[in-house]
């Protein structure tokens, strides 16, 4: 007897570290207390060398990082460069094996570090980029393909089910699909799930409404009534004149051919007031009604307006299924100034996703180039061709109090 339970203390022991979802809250097996996913969204081949030990150095409170490197269906034509595109034809994992030799050791600097890992797969083309002009190449539309998605994502889920620290599996990055039915999305993501979990069940499954992880569709229609160890995310590039810097007529940076109006009017200020039309730009029908407002009526554009959205549009799936939810991507880019509201709308954010218990990451951890930080870019860590980099310390320090 005394034996069969040492076996299965060391089997116990053995077991890769997985977070485990009770109710809406995450517990850390290592502490048995919850924890919140909060941290930074890495790019593959953008972050540099050892990247969790620098995230670690620079905010040792941060708990995750959203790792967006699962490139599968991310071109078109489709490449065969592996450090473009993993999707492959070749059945039955149609997955670029050599894909692997990248994300491991960028996923072990990671959880090297202690962060705890969600893996996403961005797949620019399958999720329905030219879903208007070519549905063929989207996987809410093709049966062929969302089984090719479903067997990636089951030889993926396996090969990591030995690292310690994996957060989630992302079945599918942001949704472009702007007509695609909430039924074949969620059908997608059931599917996905389902797979990853045949592979390694002990591991969260994480994903979002469509289209493009939209706040103002999280609700019901992303719920999977049908799957259990999930988690929801959305985005929060809200509103996206002010967060990605409207200059004139054109919006910059990481707005450019992710569906958002470049025609809309610029928000110059965070703390005035703004029209609800211009505040919700393309999605007045959902959201001015929550404020019982038309879309000409006036609305501060602050604090306020953060908790109105957060508790409408995403605490409200929270607590009505008890369930866990993520923020997994925001930004203020750099060329919004201090005084126009930078780091006081970060403050206020960070300050109301803690008080919700919601996660978050923040767009993006590193880049780089030779010729410096851009008006549109938001990278903390920015990497240049000769190996130094700089730091915006104005970031973190906004960040510091809300880990």
């Amino acid at each position: 007897m005394m034996a069969i339970l040492a076996a299965a203390s060391a089997g116990a022991a053995s077991s890769p570290l997985r977070l485990t979802i009770n109710g809406s809250q995450l517990v850390d097996p290592s502490t048995s207390s919850p924890l919140v996913l909060r941290g930074f969204n890495w790019q593959i081949g953008r972050t540099g060398g050892d990247p969790g030990a620098l995230q670690k150095q620079l905010a040792p409170s941060s708990t995750m990082s959203r790792l967006v490197g699962v490139q599968w269906g991310n071109t078109h034509p489709l490449q065969h460069n592996p450090k473009k595109e993993c999707l492959t034809r070749t059945p039955p994992h149609f997955f670029n094996e050599k894909c692997f030799e990248d994300l491991d050791p960028w996923i072990r600097s990671a959880t090297d570090a202690g962060l705890w890992v969600v893996l996403a797969v961005r797949g620019e083309y399958v999720a329905g980029q030219l879903y208007d002009s070519d549905p063929g190449t989207v996987v809410f539309r093709n049966a062929t393909l969302r089984a090719m998605l479903c067997a990636m994502w089951k030889h993926v889920a396996a090969h990591y089910a030995s690292f310690d620290r994996i957060a989630a599996f992302e079945i599918l990055s942001e949704p472009r699909d702007k007509s695609v039915s909430a039924s074949a999305v969620r059908a997608v993501y059931e599917a996905g799930c389902a797979a990853v979990q045949t592979a390694d069940p002990r591991t969260p499954c994480l994903v979002g409404g469509a289209p493009y992880y939209k706040l103002w569709t999280f609700g019901e229609e992303t719920f999977l009534p049908n799957t259990s160890n999930v988690i929801y995310t959305f985005d929060y590039f809200s509103p996206d004149a002010f967060v990605f810097g409207r200059s004139g007529a054109a919006l910059v940076g990481a707005s450019a051919g992710l569906g958002y109006n470049a025609s809309a009017p610029p928000i110059a200020s965070y703390g005035a007031r703004y029209p609800c039309s211009t505040l919700y730009d393309g999605w007045v029908a959902q959201a001015c009604p929550s404020w019982n407002l038309s879309a000409s009526d006036e609305l501060m554009f602050d604090r306020g307006w953060h908790a109105h959205n957060l508790r409408v549009f995403a605490n409200a799936l929270k607590t009505r299924h008890n369930v866990p939810v993520f923020m997994n991507q925001f930004e203020v880019v750099r060329g919004v100034t201090a005084a126009a509201g930078r780091y006081a709308y970060i403050e206020d954010l960070l300050a109301l996703t803690q008080q919700l218990d919601i996660g978050w990451a923040w767009w993006t951890w590193a880049g780089g180039n030779s010729d410096g930080w851009s008006h549109g870019s938001s990278e903390v860590v920015f990497h240049w061709p000769n190996g130094s980099y700089m730091v915006d310390t104005a970031v973190l320090a906004a960040m510091r109090p809300y880990w």
